[in-house]
Protein backbone atom coordinates (compact mmCIF):
# COMPACT_ATOMS: atom_id res chain seq x y z
CA UNK A 1 0.00 0.00 0.00
CA UNK A 2 1.22 3.28 -1.38
CA UNK A 3 1.64 7.07 0.89
CA UNK A 4 -1.18 8.62 -1.49
CA UNK A 5 -3.22 5.03 -0.91
CA UNK A 6 -2.81 5.24 2.85
CA UNK A 7 -3.75 8.73 2.88
CA UNK A 8 -6.78 8.00 1.18
CA UNK A 9 -8.36 5.81 3.40
CA UNK A 10 -7.47 7.89 6.26
CA UNK A 11 -9.22 10.32 4.90
CA UNK A 12 -12.06 8.27 4.20
CA UNK A 13 -12.61 6.88 7.95
CA UNK A 14 -11.72 10.50 9.56
CA UNK A 15 -14.92 11.76 7.29
CA UNK A 16 -16.91 8.45 8.46
CA UNK A 17 -16.19 9.08 11.73
CA UNK A 18 -17.28 12.71 11.25
CA UNK A 19 -20.80 11.56 9.65
CA UNK A 20 -21.28 8.92 12.86
CA UNK A 21 -23.79 9.15 15.61
CA UNK A 22 -24.40 7.17 18.68
CA UNK A 23 -27.51 5.28 18.07
CA UNK A 24 -28.98 2.05 20.44
CA UNK A 25 -29.09 -1.11 18.88
CA UNK A 26 -32.28 -2.90 20.04
CA UNK A 27 -32.79 -6.65 20.94
CA UNK A 28 -35.97 -8.51 21.81
CA UNK A 29 -35.79 -12.09 23.59
CA UNK A 30 -38.66 -14.85 22.28
CA UNK A 31 -40.42 -16.87 24.83
CA UNK A 32 -37.65 -19.25 23.84
CA UNK A 33 -34.30 -16.73 25.07
CA UNK A 34 -33.41 -16.54 20.99
CA UNK A 35 -32.49 -12.79 21.19
CA UNK A 36 -33.93 -11.29 17.67
CA UNK A 37 -32.39 -8.06 16.47
CA UNK A 38 -34.91 -5.37 15.67
CA UNK A 39 -33.05 -2.43 14.44
CA UNK A 40 -31.18 1.00 15.23
CA UNK A 41 -32.50 3.80 17.06
CA UNK A 42 -32.22 7.44 17.77
CA UNK A 43 -32.93 8.27 21.85
CA UNK A 44 -36.60 9.52 20.54
CA UNK A 45 -37.01 5.65 18.38
CA UNK A 46 -36.28 3.98 21.56
CA UNK A 47 -38.52 5.87 23.98
CA UNK A 48 -41.21 5.04 21.50
CA UNK A 49 -40.31 1.00 21.27
CA UNK A 50 -40.27 0.77 25.21
CA UNK A 51 -43.48 2.65 25.40
CA UNK A 52 -44.80 0.15 23.40
CA UNK A 53 -43.23 -3.22 25.00
CA UNK A 54 -44.42 -1.66 28.59
CA UNK A 55 -47.84 -1.59 27.50
CA UNK A 56 -47.88 -4.85 26.92
CA UNK A 57 -45.35 -5.99 29.54
CA UNK A 58 -42.77 -6.98 27.26
CA UNK A 59 -40.28 -4.43 28.68
CA UNK A 60 -38.39 -6.82 30.02
CA UNK A 61 -37.54 -8.94 26.97
CA UNK A 62 -35.71 -5.52 25.46
CA UNK A 63 -31.96 -5.20 25.91
CA UNK A 64 -30.19 -2.03 23.85
CA UNK A 65 -26.70 -1.48 23.24
CA UNK A 66 -25.24 1.59 22.25
CA UNK A 67 -23.33 1.91 18.62
CA UNK A 68 -21.91 4.65 16.95
CA UNK A 69 -23.17 4.06 13.13
CA UNK A 70 -23.91 6.26 9.99
CA UNK A 71 -26.94 4.21 9.29
CA UNK A 72 -30.07 5.54 9.31
CA UNK A 73 -32.55 5.00 11.93
CA UNK A 74 -34.75 1.54 11.25
CA UNK A 75 -38.56 2.66 10.95
CA UNK A 76 -41.45 0.39 12.17
CA UNK A 77 -44.29 0.14 10.87
CA UNK A 78 -47.21 -0.51 13.99
CA UNK A 79 -50.33 -2.45 13.68
CA UNK A 80 -51.77 -0.64 16.61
Amino acid sequence: MDASMRADLKAQINEALNRAKWKKACYFYDDFGYRHFIGLFSQKGISEIKRLLREKKLLSRLSEFDVKTTEPDTSLNSNS
